[in-house]
């Protein structure tokens, strides 16, 4: 991370390691950020291959007090794990976080971003979070991990929003002005919090994104106010670093909520407005819905080697002869089952925060849940959940196929569930998308 930040981000990682929350408070069984941090969620969004996370080498770079490590860790049983950070303080704060949560055997280095290749080692994921953004030169951090990922690897980084975040910009600027900056963190932190207090009227606070109940912890403040070398950036900004760094975009992590069509009263947009869309490349949607409505903290990204993957979509016969199974992330958590379970015994509706849905919101009506239940189970033949549909609504096979088949295509589009097709030998390049590849998983 050489450059003009190194040193103070350096001592102010060394001074309060972030994020600065007890060990015994550390995010476990936390969906939305183990779905975030999963390899075999990022590896079938790129290539609808369903791959266990044994045996595979994670990198995590900047890892601060461990928060993110843990996480990975726990998202990825069986991995290598190795960590990074740039302050000494913060691998040790680390270190007592992972240890604390039986994690012992993570290994981790003091070391600059700029200098992962140092390690000797290939990384089938790298994951970097509140990272990117702080580096003189993005493109070089980015260059420096591509060295370092294996050619079917996965990088996981994001960058804080140019629009959303142009309050708290304007507000480093105004703290730089004032020298607070340059003062030791207590200090500097005491100065924001007086400021804030001085000033004329609650609705000029909370003009400034100002909250005392946050901002009571100097991390907090240091994260935001008082950050060094914090920078915006926005959809087109992303593909130009990944094109200089000779990376290719997957998706962006949450792309199903940077749909233009969410901005629409019921998704219900003009026909010239569909139309025009349908030219527009997924990153210039992307785009289009920031300039509309930039409400995303961070561009949440995977990345790859360019044309290092795939994806065909699933044919009718592929769902028909495979299995499909929960995102592993759900089928391991506790919470999650107990709940999906009620859902499906007494036939109710059932939801959850999921990163991959829409709004970050998954609604599955009860009437479904009747036969989606069973995946609890484990992976599961398609043909029998189509039996299943056919007994519970009391349908011919026709009827429930084509209700069978258009959720687990709209649920698959979400990550939320996964299918393992069986292997057919005149799959090819060729395939073209199909009804099932059409699908949509209706509204509500």
């Amino acid at each position: 991370m050489a450059g003009s930040t190194t040193e103070s981000l350096r001592q102010l990682y060394e001074e309060l390691p972030y994020p600065n929350v007890p060990l015994e408070a550390s995010g476990r069984n936390a969906i939305d950020s183990l779905y975030r941090l999963s390899w075999t969620t990022a590896q079938y969004a790129r290539t609808r291959a369903i791959l266990p996370s044994e045996g595979i080498t994670i990198l995590n770079v900047g890892c601060g007090s461990g928060w993110e490590t843990l996480l990975l860790a726990e998202a990825n049983p069986g991995a290598r794990l190795v960590a990074c950070d740039l302050a000494p303080e913060s691998v040790r704060a680390a270190e007592r976080r992972l240890r604390y949560h039986g994690f012992g055997e993570v290994e981790l280095y003091a070391l600059d971003l700029l200098e992962v290749e140092r390690l000797g080692l290939q990384f089938d994921f790298i994951s970097l979070n509140d990272v990117l953004y702080l580096l003189d030169d993005p493109v070089a951090g980015l260059k420096a991990l591509k060295r370092v990922l294996k050619p079917n690897g996965i990088l996981r980084a994001n960058l804080h929003h140019a629009y959303q975040r142009e309050v708290i910009f304007r507000m480093q600027e105004a703290f730089q002005l004032l020298g607070l900056f340059e003062l030791p963190t207590p200090e500097a932190c005491r100065r924001v919090r007086e400021f804030m207090a001085s000033l004329a009227s609650d609705e000029l606070r909370a003009a400034l994104h100002w909250d005392p109940k946050i901002y009571s912890d100097d991390g907090n403040i240091r994260a935001n106010y008082l950050l060094p070398g914090d920078k915006g950036f926005l959809i087109p900004d992303l593909m130009r670093m990944l094109q200089e760094a000779e990376l290719g975009l997957v998706c962006l992590v949450d792309y199903a909520d940077w749909d233009p069509a969410l901005l629409f009263k019921d998704r219900a947009m003009p026909a010239w407005l569909e139309a025009e869309l349908d030219k527009l490349s997924p990153a210039e949607q992307n785009h289009l819905y920031e300039l509309i409505c930039p409400n995303h903290r961070l561009i949440d990204f995977w990345a790859e080697h360019p044309g290092s993957s795939l994806v065909l979509p699933w044919s009718d016969e592929d769902w028909l002869r495979g299995r499909v199974q929960l995102n592993p992330i759900l089928a391991d958590n506790a919470e999650f089952r107990h709940n999906f379970a009620q859902a499906h015994e007494k036939k109710q509706e059932f939801a959850m925060n999921w990163p991959g849905a829409s709004r970050g919101r998954l609604t599955i009506p009860g009437a479904q849940m009747a036969w989606l239940g069973s995946l609890l189970q484990g992976p599961t033949a398609v043909a029998s959940l189509i039996e299943q549909a056919a007994q519970a609504h009391r349908i011919d096979q026709e009827a429930a196929q084509e209700q069978v088949l258009t959720y687990l295509a709209g649920l698959e589009s979400f990550l939320f569930v996964m299918l393992d097709p069986t292997p057919s030998p005149d799959r090819s390049e060729e395939g073209t998308l199909n009804s099932a590849a059409k699908r949509q998983l209706p509204a509500g």
